[in-house]
This record gives C-alpha cells, sequence and structure tokens, in this order.
C-alpha cells in the first residue's frame, strides 16, 4: 500500500499543540518525577510475560493490560534507539501497535493514561523516516495515526484516513483495521455500522481473551439500541453470512431485554443457539451473561420508598410515586413484592426515617428526593441495603462512592454535558454558548463549558440573554459580531460621504450553538440567529425547549434545532408503562418515567454497576451504571421538521446522548 507521506506528516501538524507542549515538558517531568517508567505499575515483572521484546504474541496480546502494553511499548522504544535502521524500524512499529492498541482498549483510560500514550506515541513518531518503512510498518503508521485522531474526537478524520487502499497480510493489522473504523463509526452514530466492523472483525481473533473482548464491545454498541432501532435494523438486515451474524447479535439482544426470570431465559438462549449455529456468540459467551445476571440479581422482597408528601416537592414527588404504582403493579416479576412510603417532607428527620424504613426490613430503598436529603444520606457513615436516590450532587461526590449508593437524577448539568459530548462527536470544535441571565443560565452554562474543554473543544463566545425578554437581537448580533460589521459600514460611509449597499457578515470560526433555554426562548432565538446571518450554525440544546410534542404549530420554529428526551416521549419506546401516565406536562410525565425506572431498575442496580457493557432497556432512556454509581441514560437524539418530532435515521446518523 502506498501512503503518501507528504499528507501524513500534514496531519501530524495539525495534531493539537497541547500534545507539542506535553511532550517536550511532561514527559521529561514523568521520567524525573517517577524514576523512569516506574510510574506505571512492573507487572511484566511479576507475570514473566516478556521475554522477547520484539514479539508481540496474539495471545499474550490478550491478557496484557494497557499498563502493561504501556511498558512494553516504551520498552520497543528504548531498544530501538541502539540498533540499525531495519531492526529500529520493526521495534518502533510494534511500539506504535501497542500505543494505538491502548488507545482503542475496551477498557476506558484515564486521563493520565490517555495522556501519556498520546505523547510517548507522538515520540515514537518522531523517531521514524516515513521513507524507510516497509508497506507493512507503513500500515502500522497509518493505523497509529488513525487512533490518535479518533482519541481526539476527530471520528471523521479517522474514517477518510482509513479509506484508503489498506492491505496487509497481518491479521492483528486488520483486526486493529476493523476495531477504529467500528469506533469512528460508533462515535458518529453509525451503530448499525460499527458492529458490522466488529463482526467483521471477530475473524481476524484466534486468542479466546481477544475476541471475548470483540464479543463485549459488540454487546456494549447494542446496548445502546432502542426497541425501535433494534427493529428496524432486524428488518433491514440482509442475506448475506455477515447480515445473518449481525442478526443474530439483535435477536439476542432482544432476548435479554424481555426475559428477567433465568429459567425462560435459559429455555429462549437454547433455541437461539439452534437457530444461529456456529454463531460469534457462543454458549460460553452466552452462559458469563445469564451467570453475571444471577449471581448480581437482587431478589427483592420489601421496597422502601422515600418521598416528600408534603411541600414544594410534593407535587413532583406524586408523579414519581404513580410512576413506581405503574411499575408495581404491570411487572410480574415484582408482584410479591412490599412496596411501603415513608414522608421525607422533613429534612432534619431524613436519617432516622431511612433507618426506620430498615428496621421495618425494607431491602432496597429508592429515594431521597430532596437535594439536602441526598446530600445528608451520602454524608452518612453507612448505607445498609442498596439505595437508589433519585437525584444527584453536582461536584460534591466524595472521593470514594460510599458501598450501596447509586445517583439516579434529571439534572440540568447532566443534559448540557451531553449536548457537549454530542457535538464534539458531530466533529464541531468551536462552540458558542447562549443561556439565560440567571441561576439556571449559569449552571447550563458552566456544565457545557466544561465538558467542551475537556473533550478538547474551545468555546469562542459566552452570551447571557436576559430571561424575560423577547427580543436577543442585541445577543446575537453581539455573539456573531455583527455589531462590529455594522460599525465599520458606518465608518467607511463616513470616510466616502455617500450610503452604502451593505450586507453584514458574521463571524466565521462558530462551528455550533449551544443554545441554553425554554420553550417560549427557543421558539424566538433561531428564528433571529437566521436572521442575523447564522443560518449555517448547527443549533443544539436540551429537552427543556419541548413544552409538548404534539403540537407542531407551536414546535415549527424550533424546525433544525437538535435535541434529545427519553425514548418514550419520542416515540421509541415499546411496551412503555410511563404511556399510562394522564399528566399534561412534559415535566411530569419525565418524573412519572423516572419513577417508572426506579422501580424496575432495583433488582439489577448491582448487575449493572459490576457489568459496564449491560445495559438496562428503561423509560427513560438505555440505562448504564457508570463506577460511581451514576446512572447513565443513552438517549435518542431529534430535531422538528414543520413541527412535527423526526428521529435521526438509526443506519446514517444514530447518534445517542449519554447523561447522568
Amino acid at each position: 500500500m502506498a501512503i503518501n507521506s507528504t499528507n501524513v506528516k500534514k496531519n501530524l501538524k495539525a495534531m493539537s499543540k497541547f500534545y507539542q507542549f506535553i511532550l517536550l515538558l511532561s514527559v521529561v517531568l514523568f521520567f524525573a518525577g517517577c524514576g523512569g517508567t516506574s510510574a506505571l505499575k512492573d507487572s511484566t515483572q511479576k507475570t514473566g510475560k516478556e521475554t522477547d521484546i520484539s514479539s508481540i504474541d496474539d495471545t499474550l496480546l490478550g491478557t496484557m493490560s494497557s499498563e502493561e502494553k504501556i511498558r512494553h511499548a516504551e520498552k520497543l522504544f528504548a531498544s530501538s534507539l541502539s540498533k540499525g535502521l531495519a531492526e529500529k524500524n520493526t521495534l518502533l512499529s510494534n511500539a506504535l501497535f501497542l500505543c494505538s492498541e491502548v488507545l482503542t482498549s475496551y477498557q476506558p483510560l484515564s486521563p493520565e493514561q490517555l495522556d501519556y500514550t498520546l505523547q510517548l506515541n507522538s515520540k515514537i513518531m518522531a523517531n521514524i523516516d516515513l521513507a524507510t518503512l516497509n508497506p507493512e510498518q507503513k500500515n502500522q503508521y497509518l493505523l497509529a495515526t488513525a487512533a490518535v485522531k479518533l482519541s481526539n474526537y476527530q471520528a471523521s478524520i479517522t474514517l477518510e484516513l482509513l479509506a484508503q487502499n489498506f492491505d496487509s497480510s497481518q491479521a492483528k493489522q486488520w483486526a486493529l483495521y476493523h476495531k477504529l473504523r467500528a469506533m469512528a463509526q460508533f462515535q458518529l452514530g453509525q451503530k448499525s455500522t460499527a458492529v458490522h466492523e466488529l463482526i467483521i472483525r471477530h475473524g481476524y481473533l484466534s486468542a479466546e481473551q481477544m475476541q471475548q473482548e470483540n464479543q463485549n464491545l459488540i454487546w456494549k454498541y447494542l446496548a445502546t439500541f432502542n426497541s425501535n432501532e433494534l427493529n428496524s435494523s432486524l428488518n433491514a438486515a440482509g442475506q448475506t453470512e455477515s447480515d445473518r451474524t449481525y442478526s443474530g447479535w439483535l435477536d439476542l439482544e432482544k432476548i435479554f431485554r424481555a426475559n428477567n426470570d433465568p429459567q425462560t431465559m435459559n429455555h429462549a438462549t437454547n433455541f437461539w443457539l439452534q437457530t444461529y449455529s456456529g454463531h460469534q456468540a457462543d454458549r460460553a459467551f452466552i452462559n458469563r451473561i445469564i451467570q453475571a445476571r444471577q449471581e448480581s440479581r437482587l431478589n427483592l422482597q420489601h421496597i422502601a420508598v422515600l418521598l416528600p408528601l408534603q411541600g414544594k416537592l410534593a407535587k413532583p414527588a406524586k408523579a414519581i410515586r404513580d410512576g413506581i404504582m405503574a411499575s408495581h403493579y404491570q411487572s410480574p416479576l415484582t408482584a410479591n413484592i412490599q412496596l411501603r412510603f415513608y414522608d421525607t417532607s422533613n429534612p432534619a428527620l431524613i436519617l432516622s426515617t431511612y433507618q426506620q424504613a430498615i428496621d421495618n426490613g425494607a431491602e432496597f430503598v429508592i429515594g431521597p428526593l430532596a437535594k439536602s436529603n441526598l446530600s445528608s444520606i451520602i454524608e452518612s457513615a453507612e448505607l445498609q441495603v442498596p439505595t437508589l436516590v433519585l437525584n444527584s450532587v453536582e461536584n460534591s461526590t466524595p472521593e470514594r462512592k460510599p458501598d450501596n449508593l447509586f445517583q439516579f437524577g434529571l439534572s440540568p448539568e447532566a443534559e448540557a454535558r451531553m449536548v457537549a459530548e454530542k457535538g464534539r462527536k458531530d466533529g464541531h470544535y468551536y462552540a458558542a454558548i447562549m443561556a439565560p441571565d440567571n441561576s439556571w443560565g449559569k449552571r447550563m452554562k458552566k456544565a457545557f463549558a466544561e465538558h467542551w474543554e475537556k473533550s478538547g473543544g474551545i468555546v469562542v463566545e459566552l452570551v447571557d440573554y436576559p430571561a424575560k425578554s423577547h427580543d436577543f437581537s442585541e445577543s446575537i448580533t453581539a455573539m456573531l459580531n455583527i455589531d462590529q460589521s455594522l460599525s465599520r459600514k458606518k465608518e467607511v460611509s463616513r470616510t466616502i460621504g455617500r450610503k452604502l449597499e451593505f450586507t453584514p457578515r458574521r463571524r466565521q470560526d462558530i462551528d455550533m450553538l449551544f443554545m441554553a433555554a425554554f420553550p417560549r426562548q427557543a421558539k424566538q432565538i433561531p428564528l433571529q440567529v437566521i436572521y442575523h446571518h447564522g443560518e449555517t450554525i448547527p443549533i443544539y440544546s436540551t429537552a427543556h425547549i419541548v413544552a409538548n410534542y404534539h403540537n407542531a404549530k407551536q414546535n415549527i420554529d424550533m424546525d433544525g434545532v437538535y435535541f434529545s428526551d427519553m425514548p418514550f416521549l419520542l416515540g421509541a419506546a415499546e411496551n412503555s408503562a410511563s404511556q399510562q401516565n394522564t399528566y399534561q406536562s412534559t415535566l411530569y410525565k419525565r418524573l412519572f418515567a423516572l419513577g417508572v425506572d426506579s422501580y424496575q431498575l432495583a433488582p439489577f442496580v448491582n448487575f449493572l454497576f459490576d457489568n459496564s457493557s449491560e445495559s438496562f432497556a428503561g423509560d427513560t432512556g438505555q440505562i448504564t451504571i457508570n463506577s460511581e454509581g451514576h446512572i447513565i441514560r443513552v438517549l435518542p437524539w431529534a430535531t422538528f421538521k414543520k413541527g412535527n418530532v423526526l428521529l435521526e435515521n438509526i443506519t446514517h446518523r444514530t447518534d445517542h446522548a449519554a447523561v447522568y
């Protein structure tokens, strides 16, 4: 395969200046402060895995942790410095391969691991002369370049690099090639295509451990499909062997979502194994999932619910309570559970109320709701039973998650972070923010900006618009620099002594606009942005912009604005218990769904916490639980067309939001 070295060098020059700086400074500090590479655990000495550092065995690779791969790459790099050209290139190419494996690891990297791996990768590349590499080594250079781009949220560029006429005689390079393509496609929201890439990748894996990792990654991606997407993907599947394998994965995902009873699940999976004989998801994989569910599933007989039945939170609490009751009566598995409610209106009594629930035999607690009560629960010495609190405390989580604590909130800050994640995945880099000049707006602005910059983006403009105004022209013209353009026009007119025909020019460095707003502002801001020559700027927002999904006339002014919401509200959920609610307010519909999911989640919180690749199909979203015990919801994205909801197409643009 021929690689244009000039293009590659241009791509490298485009790497973040941050990492160029880190390469000069942080690597020196890292080695000076940590005694060489001792900051990474010397696990190779314990395991005796390395005998010849120039070889990378597939079986060995499957058992190595990310830290071991980094240390192995360091040794390859150090050894290359004293070798002749041919051996040097071999060692450096193998080191790049290991760095790429780390950057595409199934387990998420810590920020320190990610930064250090990118530094090491850059250092290795700087010691390579592209003109001296053989075709396989040029392949690896290309794959390493693509892995760096992917790590910097540049999925489109990653796919452009991999669109070259790639050819290799090495199975491990093909496996990395398809994993990079899958991860880039998934980052862009092309989930179906991503799973297909992993299905192809499976054929290049010989080591059992690496096959298991690939199975887990496919399962993790499938967890983000909502019910409608699973069904439409099945209907659209073709007749090729790859399509049949894909259909098998989809069918298996549906089986595990539909069945929580072990006996029913065993029967269904036995039939599936007969139908899809020889499938990648073999008996061992299925048994691991079933066993994990059985070991972690809580067999609950008594659930306590702590909600304020009086005061300003009484109405929201009632909606949550109604959702819990609807879920309780709908589920055959929970019919025998004793459900008992406790009033938490008096914050001074929260700990004693919690203890009373435990003394009365509660094996699981849902609530409390108020943040003040939540803080008291978190700061208490010990939670005796699994506790699913119905809120989350921003920026005040203790260093170690209290045992048995799980946080399930619908915080605005979480949705703002979700928009930032979406924008970066869509390839945007320079963002402007418009938020109301009140405390809610400040929280939204802060949450978005922090997450945007953390993920490598740049905020180029922050605008606080008057929350009670109907005219946002002044804020928008200032954001787009239209006011400066008009000032220049006036100066020129004065200079030449006559009027000019003039079209104001807006600034060109805004890739996207995050609009934090409620329905009244959201119906006006997009139109005024367009009026002031911002028609090409994509606008993203949160579900707060929608008051009523069934009023197309009310929503038509928000045509083209991207947002996400709970799948049952967007028509992307089947057999939803939340459809039973009779509330008119969209806010209370969401709280009803929060009650539904909090009850249905109860038996599975430990399972989801212990198994990051597993998910729960809820009314509030596709649910997983992270290492800090936060409930993460994967939500469908949508926009309005002529005032009607238009879900993003799952084949081409099925990006989903992850919120907690």
